[in-house]
């Protein structure tokens, strides 16, 4: 997985890592009342792991690319990051109260063997906060994909990676599942909904670093098609501030 993020920390942050922190307030707004030790497994630019610093926890945060990480102690210098990744967390088992996983698992070669890890590093009775973005409907990010692929006479990459015995549903039941079979009890989730706001310059931005299904169908085309596609794009959003209506799953479960 680190492979496909190298060097990318910069673009992320401008671009998708924006969009994935829409679910931060949400988040936030289901964690235990008593602060603790916490956990941002997969923290990306750390976003996510400085909010809950904000908010009184004691953070850890990791990642498996090395640059993720490295822009992650520069933005945010009081949290603490290091390299590791799922589903081999270099913590011993119930070291910390809370646990988070903020579209990680989508990401892992076996979600059900990342989930099982970030039981085990959770503390009897600690909670594991998990999120996804759902299968259906498409959202209107990827119907702007779809469109920009389909005028450009594109060759769209396959985002399923994962084998039929891997894979789990994209849904809210689906995820409160694969929670139940990694461990955990009492699994709860629900839908999130935010208005994403960016400049079509930003977004583009990680297009062009490979970011995300839509990079590396971009990377994956030749010269003439790769202009197709940014030709396409700005004549559907014209340069300017796109406004993206987006969706996701936030679970949360506890360790027995």
């Amino acid at each position: 997985m680190s492979n496909e993020w190298s060097g990318t920390a910069d673009a992320y942050a401008t671009s998708f890592g924006r969009l994935c922190a829409g679910t931060v307030p949400h988040v936030l707004e289901r964690l235990p009342a008593d602060p603790g030790d916490a956990l941002d497994a997969g923290a990306g630019t750390g976003t996510f792991a400085a909010a809950l610093a904000s908010n009184g926890w004691k953070v850890q945060g990791v990642d498996a690319e090395p640059d993720m990480v490295r822009y992650a102690t520069a933005a945010h210098p009081g949290v603490s990051f290091g390299v590791a990744s799922l589903p081999a967390l270099p913590f011993t088992s119930g070291r910390f109260d809370l646990t988070v996983a903020n579209f990680v698992v989508n990401h892992v070669s076996s979600p059900r063997d990342a989930v099982a890890e970030l039981a085990r590093v959770t503390a009897p009775r600690g909670r594991v906060i998990v999120t996804i973005w759902p299968s259906t409907p498409p959202s209107p990010m990827n119907a702007l994909w779809n469109e920009v692929i389909a005028r450009a006479g594109a060759t769209p990459v396959s985002d399923h990676r994962l084998t039929a015995d891997e894979d789990f549903a994209r849904s809210t039941a689906g995820l409160v599942g694969l929670l139940h079979e990694g461990g955990l009890v009492d699994a709860t989730a629900d839908e999130v909904s935010w208005d994403f706001v960016i400049s079509a310059d930003d977004l583009w931005q990680g297009v062009e670093a490979g970011i995300a299904t839509i990079g590396a169908t971009y990377r994956a085309q030749n010269a003439i098609h790769r202009r197709a596609m940014r030709r396409a794009y700005e004549e559907l959003c014209g340069g300017g501030i796109l406004t993206l209506p987006s969706t996701a799953v936030i679970a949360s479960a506890t360790r027995t």
